[in-house]
C-alpha cells in the first residue's frame, strides 16, 4: 500500500472527502467498474485499508457519492475514527433509490432483523443479508420476497477471508443521503454486488 500523499499527511482530524469522478459514471458500472483515475487511487491507498469495490451493480444506478474518512495513526482513536478509517461508495438511480459499499473497522452488534440468510461469497466467504422489521426473529424468506424490493435490506458486514481487512458489507439506505425508499434492489441483486467485490490492487 502506497504512503498517504502529502495533502493528506498535514490534517489533524478525520475527514470526509466526496469523490465523485471515483469511476468513469457515464458508462455503465458493469464494463469498467474498477477503472479508476491515478488521484482516486492516491485517495484510497491513504486510508491503508484494503479497498473492495464491486464490478456490478444493478443497471439504471451510477456513482452518486464516494466518503472516505481518513484517520492517520496520530489522531486519538474516538469520534469518526474511533474504528479506523473507513469509506463509503454510494450509487444512485432515477427513482432516487440507493445502494452503498462499504467499509468499517468494527464497532458491529444490534439486534437482529426479521428476515435473514446466508451465501457464499469469493471475496468475504459466508455473508448473512438480513431485511425487514428491527429487532425481528430471523425468519426464513420465501423466494417471492428475494426477488422483489425489501425495506431495510443490508448484508452483515464481513472481513475478507484471505487479507487482514475492515468489515465490507452492501446496503440499500432509506432516509440517508436523500435516498428515497428501495423501489429497485432485491436480496438476490444485493447477493450478486456482493459476489462481485474484488480488492483494489
Amino acid at each position: 500500500m502506497t504512503k498517504p500523499s502529502r495533502k493528506f499527511q498535514h490534517l489533524g482530524s478525520a475527514f470526509l472527502l466526496s469523490l465523485l469522478s471515483l469511476f468513469h459514471a457515464d458508462r455503465p458500472l458493469q464494463s469498467q467498474s474498477i477503472a479508476l483515475s491515478p488521484e482516486s487511487q492516491s485517495a484510497l491507498a491513504a486510508l491503508n485499508i484494503p479497498v473492495a469495490v464491486p464490478t456490478y451493480i444493478p443497471e439504471g444506478f451510477t456513482l452518486s457519492q464516494i466518503k472516505i474518512n481518513l484517520c492517520s495513526s496520530d489522531i486519538p482513536q474516538g469520534g469518526e475514527c474511533r474504528e479506523g478509517s473507513s469509506y463509503e461508495i454510494i450509487y444512485r438511480n432515477a427513482d432516487n433509490a440507493c445502494v452503498m459499499i462499504d467499509a468499517i473497522g468494527g464497532g458491529l452488534g444490534g439486534p437482529d432483523s426479521e428476515f435473514h440468510y446466508s451465501i457464499e461469497t469469493p471475496l468475504l466467504g459466508k455473508v448473512e443479508i438480513g431485511f425487514g422489521e428491527i429487532p425481528g426473529d430471523r425468519n426464513t424468506p420465501t423466494p417471492e420476497q428475494l426477488t422483489n424490493p425489501q425495506s431495510r435490506l443490508y448484508s452483515f458486514p464481513a472481513k475478507a477471508t484471505s487479507t487482514s481487512s475492515p468489515y465490507y458489507a452492501v446496503r440499500v439506505p432509506e432516509n440517508r443521503y436523500a435516498c428515497g425508499s428501495n423501489t429497485r434492489i432485491s436480496p438476490l441483486e444485493v447477493e450478486r454486488i456482493l459476489q462481485s467485490l474484488v480488492l483494489l490492487e
